[in-house]
């Protein structure tokens, strides 16, 4: 045996460990796993939903004839949204049509992007290791559930990823990225008005750097651009929606709603963190591991994102009225850097730690996942699709007993209901004497100038009373018509109530 031969045996049988290029390797991978896993199961999940009220409307402004009539809706507060999510699904459901796969399918695509830029973005600034730390956060956080809803909140984190993605990757001078930003931002305000506050962190941090003679940079310059132009340009179709609803909007801002933002963003992040505490000092060398004291100009942007609910909190007391944790969902990119560079800079010596928290968060966020797979009925807001399926069950019985006219009390069941029905021309909503009284009604009845949606008062009732089927009838109606002479009979007490009226 050759002396180079004795060597090359010593070394293979004696490695250790993978070369920091394997480890790598087995990062990358594990990202692709878990991305495709959450596009797997967050298709499945949208296959297994009923459309729930806000999604509706959605898909009503892609069934709209021209993009006249939908910005003409909007112009008219028939829905909360800026048109750039409209229009993408009025692409997307041309294309593969109006199911609840094909309409949940952007959102599920722009989540795993999303998932893989922030990845992509972290491992360039620390390792790989720690990239995928920052997605196994994510898939703690409210993100996953919006992979499978027919909402703008997906794309919305995606274009926050992908900004984020070309302030820390590119030059701070460089014109083609400070345009690429800034069109990024722009496209952005048009999936949400509340995008507007994604430049919040970058001026912040283009401040706390600035020195004297020193100018703001062509990003930032371009970002606040790409976002006042938008901004202005759809500003009177935000302002249509506020001037009717702002005042009734049933979120609005309190500082106890600012207090439950973070755990909305992040609901079991008080008990994960308290987890990765007790991993941290169990699985801490008895020499402590290596620190980098230097803070990086990344990690102190990502960290600087915790201030857009902030703003937002400003925003909505000063002006909107409307403050939701979803509003911020922009906002989780930044964190999930940031919180992986706090990891890289304090623990990168001791790849334990950093390995066990990737482990807590990845298996806590695909068994979350998993239980939504399990039981997609659960997730079910307000309760609205479980009405829905039980109406559904009673609606053949009813039609056996001869009625022409299904009338519904409550607003947010009557277009889900309407929706689903066999008969969708025989469903109507019950209005006030002096028109609508919930905000809910109101806005279909402004949608109803432009989608087919029926509507009738006490009087119609009266006049139809024997060939009408009112849906849980709330007691003030059923005075109204005892009073007017009419016998109220309960034909199902439960699980929904069904009333006729002799």
């Amino acid at each position: 045996m050759t002396l180079g031969t004795a060597v090359r045996e010593v070394t293979q049988v004696s490695r250790p460990s993978p070369a920091p290029s394997s480890r790598a390797e087995i990062s990358t991978f594990a990202a692709g796993a878990l991305a495709a896993f959450y596009l797997a199961t967050s298709i499945y999940i949208a296959a297994h939903r009923l459309y729930w009220f806000d999604e509706l409307f959605i898909v009503r402004f892609a069934q709209m004839p021209n993009l006249a009539t939908m910005w003409d809706a909007l112009a008219h507060a028939s829905d909360t949204m800026p048109p750039g999510y409209h229009l993408v699904m009025r692409g997307v459901t041309r294309a593969l049509g109006y199911s609840e796969v094909a309409t949940r399918l952007p959102s599920a695509l722009a989540m795993i992007a999303g998932l893989l830029i922030v990845f992509q973005c972290a491992r360039r600034l620390t390792d790989a290791r720690h990239g995928l730390l920052a997605l196994a956060l994510l898939s703690c956080s409210l993100l996953p559930y919006y992979g499978y809803e027919a909402r703008p909140y997906a794309l919305f984190f995606l274009l926050s990823a992908l900004a984020l993605w070309i302030w820390t990757t590119t030059r701070r001078d460089s014109l083609r990225a400070a345009i690429a930003f800034g069109v990024t931002l722009g496209v952005a305000v048009t999936m949400h008005y509340y995008a507007v506050l994604n430049v919040v962190p970058y001026a912040l941090f283009e401040l706390l750097r600035w020195h004297r003679g020193r100018r703001p940079s062509p990003k930032l310059i371009a970002g606040i651009i790409g976002v006042v132009v938008p901004a202005v340009g759809l500003g009177p179709l935000g302002m249509a929606y506020s001037h009717q609803f702002s005042r009734g909007f049933w979120a609005h801002p309190s500082f106890y709603e600012l207090k439950q933002v973070f755990p909305e963003m992040f609901p079991d992040g008080f008990f994960l963190l308290a987890l990765l505490v007790v991993w941290v000092c169990l699985a801490l060398p008895a020499r402590g591991a290596e620190s980098s004291e230097t803070l990086q100009d990344a990690e102190l942007l990502g960290w600087l994102f915790l201030c857009i609910p902030l703003a937002g909190f400003a925003v909505a007391e000063l002006k909107t009225n409307a403050f939701l944790a979803r509003y911020f969902i922009g906002a989780l990119p930044g964190i999930a850097l940031a919180f992986a560079c706090w990891m890289w800079r304090h623990f990168q010596s001791a790849r334990l730690i950093s390995a066990g928290a990737v482990a807590l968060l990845a298996l806590w966020g695909t068994a979350n996942q998993m239980m939504v797979v399990r039981h997609p009925e659960s997730v079910d807001p307000f309760g609205q699709q479980t009405a829905t399926r039980e109406y559904l069950k009673l609606e053949s019985a009813i039609d056996s007993d001869g009625k022409r006219y299904i009338l519904f009390h409550d607003s947010l069941l009557h277009l889900e209901a309407k929706h689903y029905s066999r008969h969708p021309g025989e469903v109507y909503l019950l209005l006030g004497p002096s028109g609508p009284e919930t905000p809910t009604a109101r806005v279909q009845v402004n949608l109803s100038r432009y989608s087919p949606l029926q509507f009738w008062k006490l009087d119609d009732l009266k006049q139809h009373a024997q060939e009408t089927a009112v849906i849980d009838p709330d007691p003030e109606l059923v005075e109204a018509m005892k009073r007017a002479g009419f016998a109220p009979t309960v034909r199902f007490p439960k699980p929904v109530q069904v009333m006729y009226f002799r």
